[in-house]
């Protein structure tokens, strides 16, 4: 008789399914703004808002009170987001398509995830599709990795390094995201252990 999948799994598996729907959703989303991006629907008038591809420093310096001491500080290396006013349809048209690829992207690592946990639901862990699975997933996030890496290059070498401020400096350090690379041989570590697994299982069923 099968065992019932513990409670903890079957959470972890109908959160991934509503996610996938949710995510399916949005590319819908997707689709559509795109449709009316490409078709002039949507004219130059869009207000986009995204992440800045390079860290800044903010030449801009301050005062810390602390301790009955005035300690002069500045705010240097940070992250921001990048606001268009009235974004030429030139560059909504690409933000919109690379928003659209990143969505495609984490519904096939949602899909393939919920995949996983299934077969886990089903108390088929050390399993070859299981271990498929679990290398498609670390292949897909290391693609969508390698996807960002040279998104933000482009972004850099094509926008973010002709930008202009008064008190902020553009530097040249692009965000690599190295934790989502770490996830991805993480998990496929993880695979070959699946692996030794189901030798293991293999030969444990021989013997018996």
């Amino acid at each position: 008789m099968k065992e019932k999948a513990t409670l903890s799994i079957r959470i972890i598996y109908w959160f991934t399914n509503i996610i996938l729907g949710l995510l399916m959703l949005v590319f819908i989303a997707s689709i559509v703004f795109n449709l009316l991006l490409f078709t002039d629907v949507i004219g130059d008038d869009v207000q986009l808002h995204t992440r800045l591809p390079v860290k800044v420093d903010f030449l801009e310096t301050g005062n810390l009170h602390l301790m009955n001491q005035d300690i002069k500080v500045e705010l240097v290396d940070a992250t921001t987001q990048i606001h268009f006013f009235n974004t030429p349809s030139f560059i909504t048209r690409k933000v919109g398509v690379m928003l659209m690829v990143v969505v495609l992207f984490t519904i096939f690592l949602t899909w393939t995830f919920q995949r996983f946990m299934k077969n886990v639901k089903n108390g088929e862990i050390f399993t070859v599709s299981n271990i498929s699975l679990l290398k498609r997933l670390a292949y897909g996030i290391a693609g969508l990795w390698l996807f960002t890496i040279i998104y933000m290059q482009l972004s850099y070498h094509f926008m973010a390094k002709y930008l202009e401020f008064e008190n902020v400096r553009i530097t040249s350090e692009v965000q690599y995201y190295s934790g989502v690379l770490f996830i991805a041989i993480f998990l496929w570590m993880l695979a070959h252990i699946f692996i030794t697994g189901a030798k293991l299982k293999q030969e444990n069923d021989l013997t018996i």
